[in-house]
């Protein structure tokens, strides 16, 4: 690496140039009346008398007590006896070097307990201060998130002539991973340089971890190979920052490097090396992982044990996860390793599961946290078990302010927009004092999963005046309500921001919009858009043969799904279900059933009801009313009503009375008020000329109180949605459109055709 060398730190730009500040405060810094300039001297210890011993041994037997003390409040974030032990301090007679170091201790165990303002004001009153009172303040200004504050008490200690050791040069560069800006980073590490610190094994391992938190992987790894001596940590610091910047083949690879040169793993790097084998997903990897920490005896760690759960699941073996969990920690006292298989259980799509470990983690007394409530939320969310959604929502509520944080608001309103609770969603919203991109995008999403197509517009206006930028899982909902409520003109305008922003490309984004253009009505932009993806995969290919299935174009989608099979992508149930939609809309009985065979024997999927209630339609859509009745007998689940409504709705096209009454009892044995059964039997009755049974059927609704829902259509005129219910006496303008539907009647009665473009 090449640094431009700068041995003086004055000459540090007075702006930092290109840093992104995660948290500062001004730092005011009020000059010591006088600064004590530390030199550090090397004696023998035969120049050391033991009168001259004496005094230090009488100092430290006074101030080792309270440093204790100190130490103490520091470690249990106690602040009320670190304020304690300041009274004391104060009011006693202590001077000189005692003062300053207990001052610093002071202050030490006020950034501790969170009390930064404290501890700077502790410092800012200090008569003398040494290195190690610099020290303190940078290292609580990062641990504390005041980063910028941190930068500022390292050159303000150069400018009172203090030289930074290895413990100030170690908390600045955590300082310059905090500001995000690898310049500074740059700086401090020809400081390093110049003063001679390079060969210093923990300066380096500092350096090269912030080489690696801001992105510079291969200037970490390059200073890496030439330190000249190499601990655990630098090796451990390597292969999180190998982790850390989705290198995981590397880290694995230098993790058994570590061990091949002699060095003992220790529990960090085994947590490292797992998170890096969780993303590849390799299970032989996770085998050698997990013998090495059987051989060190760790088995019973729970930080590791945590990180081997978190591994198994990510490689999708759940079963090895819940061996380690049960074998170690099922009746573990922390939470930790319950979390992890929660999540991982979510990971796996085994909810119930998951909420099962849940509700025996509340038996033994093990106290949630956020990340519980976040997994269980997801799981509720993915079960749309509404009632355990709310009881667990109530259970945050009486957990007080401590659970109160946005990702819990997130996850509770995410919850009820799944399982239909749109009020829910709108209230938790609401109610939130603070929002985040999440928030919206979930509010959105809820709308737009509820059919609220309208609102879900109207929230994402709100959401880009309010200033949030939103993300590819935003634009997806969004292009979803403009698809269903067939606003062209307004997909287009998000394809435009899409374009502008950057996301067009993402995966979930190209297949929206593929289904947006195509339930618009321009199938053409939909090729297009598909045309142009360059590795589609199995979700726009299946949104393109939808897409052409819809318009009819039936050919076009099976020579899609054929070029699909040839690309290697492997289609799903929805693909199939798309395919026979395509078969069956085009009076293709025999390919339809060709591609129902193929799915199961081929792929090795499992047809769903969906599936089933196809096929009736194909066979019923070509008359073969007496196929499809043996093909629903031969269905190996329970056929459901969405079966026999398929089944009825081909009985009326055909005028099979017979087989039409069976179809429609088996519906009403089950939903007894569902309209469209009784529509269509009516119907079917009326054209086959049993008139009367049809209005016998008619009158049987009206006594049962059985209402049909009045269908409806609508359009959009300059971006505001018009619904037309059958019979609508309500729309402001209803006369004008009565009138004009009118003209139209007459119009058609002359036949008049319109020249078609």
């Amino acid at each position: 690496m090449n640094f431009a060398i700068k041995p003086h730190l004055s000459e540090l730009p007075t702006s930092l140039p290109n840093c992104r500040v995660h948290s500062s405060r001004t730092s005011i810094l009020s000059p010591p009346s006088q600064i004590t300039r530390v030199r550090i001297s090397f004696v023998s210890k035969s120049s050391i008398s033991a009168a001259s011993l004496e005094p230090q041994r009488k100092s430290r037997s006074k101030t080792q007590p309270l440093i204790d003390l100190l130490h103490d409040s520091a470690d249990t974030g106690c602040v009320e006896q670190a304020k304690a032990v300041q009274g004391f301090v104060v009011k006693s007679n202590f001077s000189g070097k005692d003062l300053m170091v207990l001052l610093n201790h002071v202050a030490h165990a006020y950034s501790k307990c969170l009390e930064f303002d404290a501890a700077r004001q502790v410092f800012n009153e200090m008569s003398q201060r040494n290195i190690f009172s610099w020290t303190v303040m940078i290292v609580g200004s990062v641990e504390n998130g005041f980063f910028l504050d941190g930068f500022w008490f390292f050159w303000e200690m150069l400018n009172h002539g203090i030289l930074p050791d290895n413990f100030a040069y170690s908390a600045i560069l955590q300082t310059c991973i905090g500001l995000d800006c690898i310049e500074l980073g740059k700086m401090v590490h020809a400081q390093v340089i110049v003063r001679g610190f390079a060969a210093h094994t923990v300066v380096s391992t500092s350096v090269l971890n912030m080489y690696s938190k801001l992105g510079m992987i291969e200037d970490s790894f390059q200073l890496f190979n030439t330190m000249s001596e190499q601990n655990e940590v630098s090796w451990n610091s390597m292969i999180s920052g190998f982790t850390s910047n989705g290198l995981h083949l590397e880290a694995f690879n230098l993790f058994t490097q570590m061990k091949g040169e002699g060095f003992t793993p220790n529990v960090y790097t085994l947590i490292g090396v797992s998170k890096a084998v969780g993303r590849l997903g390799d299970l032989d990897k996770c085998t050698e992982v997990k013998s090495c920490v059987a051989e060190l005896g760790l088995e019973s760690n729970v930080l590791l044990g945590t990180a081997l759960i978190d591994m198994y699941s990510k490689c999708g073996s759940v079963c090895d996860a819940r061996t380690i969990f049960d074998s170690n920690f099922s009746d573990c006292g922390a939470n930790t390793p319950w979390n992890a298989m929660i999540s991982g259980y979510c990971q796996c799509g085994c909810y119930q599961e998951a909420l099962k470990i849940y509700v025996r983690m509340l038996q033994d007394d093990i106290q949630p946290d956020v990340y519980t409530y976040c997994s269980v939320f997801n799981a509720t969310a993915a079960l749309k078990s509404l009632e355990f959604g709310e009881e667990v929502h109530a259970m945050v509520l009486k957990s007080g302010n401590d659970m109160m944080v946005i990702s819990i608001h997130n996850a509770i309103a995410d919850t009820y927009g799944k399982c239909g609770a749109l009020h829910n969603v709108r209230t938790i919203f609401d109610r939130m004092e603070e929002r985040d991109m999440v928030s919206w995008t979930t509010l959105v999403t809820a709308y737009s999963q509820c059919s609220e197509w309208e609102e879900g517009l109207t929230a994402f206006s709100m959401m880009r005046e309010e200033g949030f930028t939103p993300n590819q899982f935003t634009y997806s909902s969004v292009l979803v309500s403009c698809a269903s409520l067939c606003f062209l003109e307004y997909g287009q305008q998000v394809h435009g921001l899409l374009c502008k922003a950057g996301l067009d490309t993402e995966k979930c984004i190209e297949s929206s919009l593929i289904d947006m253009y195509a339930k618009c009505g321009s199938i053409a932009e939909a090729g297009k858009v598909f045309n142009r993806i360059s590795d589609p995969d199995t979700v726009s290919f299946t949104a393109i043969i939808s897409g052409y299935a819809q318009h009819g174009l039936f050919e076009e989608a099976l020579e899609i799904f054929s070029r699909m099979e040839q690309s290697g992508m492997k289609p799903n149930a929805v693909t199939f279900l798309c395919v026979l939609f395509a078969c069956s809309h085009g009076g293709m009985a025999e390919e339809g059933l060709f591609y129902f065979q193929l799915m199961e024997e081929k792929y090795g999927l499992a047809p769903e009801m969906e599936h089933y209630a196809c096929i009736v339609d194909l066979l019923g859509r070509v008359g073969r009313l007496d196929d499809a009745m043996e093909f629903i007998e031969k269905i190996p689940i329970k056929p459901n009503e969405m079966v026999w409504q398929t089944l009825l709705g081909a009985c009326r096209v055909h005028g099979n009375v017979e087989l039409g009454e069976v179809a429609a009892q088996k519906i009403l044995s089950v939903r007894p008020a569902f309209s469209a059964t009784y529509v269509l039997l009516s119907n079917t009755y009326t054209e086959t000329g049993n008139i009367r049974g049809g209005l016998s059927l008619r009158d049987r609704m009206r006594e049962q109180g059985v209402r049909k829902e009045p269908g409806y259509s609508w359009i959009t005129v300059e971006g505001r949605v018009h619904k037309f219910y059958a019979g609508d006496q309500n729309h402001p303008q209803k006369d004008e459109i009565y009138a004009k539907l009118e003209e139209l009647e007459k119009i058609k009665s002359l036949d008049y055709v319109s020249d078609l473009c």
